[in-house]
């Protein structure tokens, strides 16, 4: 087992694809942040009031609308419109809308995992690993501690990157409590590992990286518990099932925690731990498969 994660660090560290990845994330996080510096910044906000100043003096209205619902008289003008964008909006809840809130981070962590783990199979790696250790329970934890250990990296990345963009580009972000930021940092990781884990079972069961690609891609963006949830708005008594998905739990997450209307720690904990577990014994039958 230590061999082989030896081997794995090894195609890692001179690999492309997972310098590739980070790289996208970083640049994902200074960008968008540095957008969202942009306009909210004074002079922005100046610059839009002037713009609404002098349409309304030559008679033409303007106005930020969000739906059929919203009332555009709770908003003074567009200063206060565009300020709620980042106004009190916490470190979590900042993060989670980059990152979290539409499968970003997991989106690439299963297209990456999609890639390295098909690789093995495809260049014939696996059958000298197999050749070598023909123990393959050994070979899965080698490869359940690798994608908990990844996804650990993948979520560090993209919470230090975020933090460090918005220090840079002057973003004020509401601290969290290091307690509580720890702990929600804990569970993102635990579900971004859940959805790896995931992932790997279709590519192990095909051997093909297409498939653990579209598996991981519809998983993450939330399309699977999107249609869970509209087939059990005809059983309301059921509704809760929907609450026991990755999706929902990021989901949660990507609002803070201990949010209202979320989801407890115990409860993300727990169903990111059940979705890894069961992935990874239905895993040791996939990899009965013989490659040789």
């Amino acid at each position: 087992m230590v061999n082989i994660m030896r081997m794995d660090v090894y195609r890692l560290v001179h690999g492309k694809s997972f310098w590739i990845f980070l790289v996208i994330i970083v640049a994902t996080a200074a960008l968008a942040t540095g957008m969202m510096s942009a306009v909210t910044s004074p002079e922005f906000l100046q610059s839009m009031q002037s713009a609404s100043d002098a349409a309304a003096r030559s008679g033409f209205r303007f106005s930020i609308t969000s739906g059929p619902d919203f009332d555009t008289s709770d908003y003074a003008d567009v200063n206060a419109a565009i300020a709620m964008l980042s106004g009190d909006i916490t470190q979590m809840a900042y993060i989670g809308k980059l990152f979290l809130n539409g499968g970003a981070l997991t989106i690439m962590f299963a297209i990456f995992l999609s890639i390295f783990l098909a690789s093995e199979f495809e260049t014939g790696f696996s059958k000298n690993v197999f050749t070598v250790q023909p123990n393959r329970l050994a070979f899965l934890g080698a490869r359940v501690v690798e994608i908990v250990v990844l996804a650990a990296v993948f979520v560090a990345v993209a919470l230090a990157a975020t933090l460090a963009s918005a220090a840079l580009f002057g973003l004020d972000l509401a601290p969290s409590p290091l307690p509580d930021f720890l702990l929600w940092s804990v569970l993102v990781t635990l579900v971004t590992a859940g959805f790896g884990m995931i992932t790997a079972l279709f590519v192990w069961l095909t051997r093909k990286m297409a498939v653990g690609i579209v598996v991981g891609v519809l998983l993450s963006a939330g399309l699977v518990t999107s249609i869970l949830q509209a087939i059990l708005l005809l059983f309301p008594d059921l509704m809760h099932l929907a609450d026991f998905t990755l999706g929902s739990c990021m989901a949660s997450l990507g609002q803070g925690l201990n949010v209202a209307g979320g989801l407890s720690p115990v409860h993300v904990a727990c169903t990111a731990l059940v979705f890894l577990v069961a992935s990874a014994a239905l895993s040791a039958l996939a990899l009965q498969k013989k490659d040789i």
